[in-house]
C-alpha cells in the first residue's frame, strides 16, 4: 500500500483546529493587504475564493495576480503561527504502516514540515508532495491527482490505484481520488460520510480501525 495523508485537520485533528485558525488569520491578512478594506471583508473574500477556486491562493492568483511564493512567505511567518502538539501515539501508528508514507497537501511544504517536526512524527513520513509540485493547482483539481500518480510511478513503478490510500478531512478533496479508483479514508468527527467513501474514522488515532481491513488487493 501507498499511504497519502492530507496535513491540516488530518495528521492533526479537529481538537487542534486553532492550528489552522492561526494560518487562516495570516491568509486573511494577506488578502487584506492585497485587496484592501477591513479584516472582516478580507475574511469573506478568503472563504469565497476557497469555495470558488479550491484554495484561497488559486483565487488570489486568478483574480489578483498573486505570486504564490510571496503568499506562502507571508502566511508561514513562524512567529505568528501555532503548531500541533507532540504526538508519540501518532508516530507509532504511522511507523506501523507497511509501505511508503507521504503527505499530499495544498500548502507549501514548509508548513506541514514544521508542523510534523513539532509533532515529532516527521521521521515517519517519507516525503511531502506539496502545492508547488502540483504547479500551484491543488486538490480538488484533477490535475493534482494526475501529478501525484505520475510522481508515485517515478518512485515506485506501475502503481495499482486501489493501493493508493488517501486520508482526508475534506469530502471535496476525496471525490476525485474516489473517481480515480484510489482507496478513500474520510478523517472527520463532525460530518457523516457518504456511501462512496471506503472508510470513515473520526481521528487519525483510529487509523487501525480501518487499516486492518486493507490488503494489497483492496
Amino acid at each position: 500500500m501507498i499511504w497519502l495523508f492530507d496535513y491540516d485537520l488530518t495528521l492533526y485533528g479537529e481538537e487542534e483546529r486553532y492550528v489552522l485558525d492561526s494560518l487562516d488569520k495570516r491568509i486573511a491578512l494577506f488578502v487584506q493587504k492585497t485587496v484592501g478594506g477591513d479584516f472582516e471583508n478580507a475574511t469573506r473574500i478568503r472563504k469565497d475564493y476557497l469555495v470558488r477556486f479550491g484554495t484561497t491562493l488559486s483565487g488570489l492568483m486568478a483574480m489578483n495576480g498573486t505570486d504564490p511564493d510571496d503568499f506562502f512567505d507571508f502566511i508561514h511567518e513562524p512567529e505568528y503561527l501555532i503548531y500541533p502538539k507532540e504526538a508519540p501515539q501518532k508516530l507509532a501508528l504511522l511507523r506501523s504502516l507497511d509501505g511508503p508514507r507521504y503527505v499530499f497537501t495544498n500548502g507549501r511544504h514548509d508548513w506541514s514540515e514544521a508542523g510534523m517536526a513539532h509533532m515529532k512524527i516527521d521521521s515517519a513520513i517519507d516525503a511531502v508532495f506539496d502545492l508547488k509540485m502540483m504547479d500551484w493547482e491543488g486538490k480538488p483539481h484533477v490535475s493534482a491527482y494526475e501529478k501525484m500518480e505520475r510522481w508515485l510511478e517515478r518512485r515506485h513503478g506501475n502503481v495499482n490505484r486501489r493501493e493508493i490510500v488517501l486520508f482526508e478531512d475534506s469530502l471535496r478533496n476525496l471525490e476525485p481520488a474516489h473517481a480515480r479508483g484510489w482507496t478513500t479514508i474520510f478523517v472527520n468527527p463532525n460530518v457523516e460520510a457518504p456511501a462512496w467513501v471506503d472508510f470513515h474514522i473520526p481521528h487519525l488515532l483510529n487509523l487501525h480501525d480501518v487499516t486492518r481491513h486493507l490488503t494489497p488487493e483492496t
